[in-house]
């Protein structure tokens, strides 16, 4: 069958009923598919650096910590050594 043959059977509204269908039905189908493939590789990417600056800010704390008490090491071995009314 033809084009023109099955706008004669069917009716133009018909048709175009038909059309708009399988055009939602390959939406809907491209839709579960394809975009949340993509939104589900986009979240992974999202979670991997979210955990990695967790990690990083977890990593700096621990670092000034120490940087801190390595301060307080220095300043009390200063304190120490002078004698010019730094003591307390």
């Amino acid at each position: 069958m033809e084009l023109v043959d099955v706008l004669e059977k069917l009716g133009i509204p018909v048709a175009t009923a038909a059309v708009f269908g399988l055009f939602i039905w390959r939406q809907n189908k491209w839709i579960q598919e394809e975009l949340q493939k993509e939104m589900r590789e986009s979240f992974q990417r999202l979670e991997k650096i979210t955990i990695d600056l967790i990690n990083a800010q977890k990593n700096h704390s621990v670092d000034l910590k120490s940087m801190q008490s390595s301060y307080k090491s220095i300043v009390d071995i200063i304190r120490k050594l002078s004698g010019n009314g730094l003591k307390k």
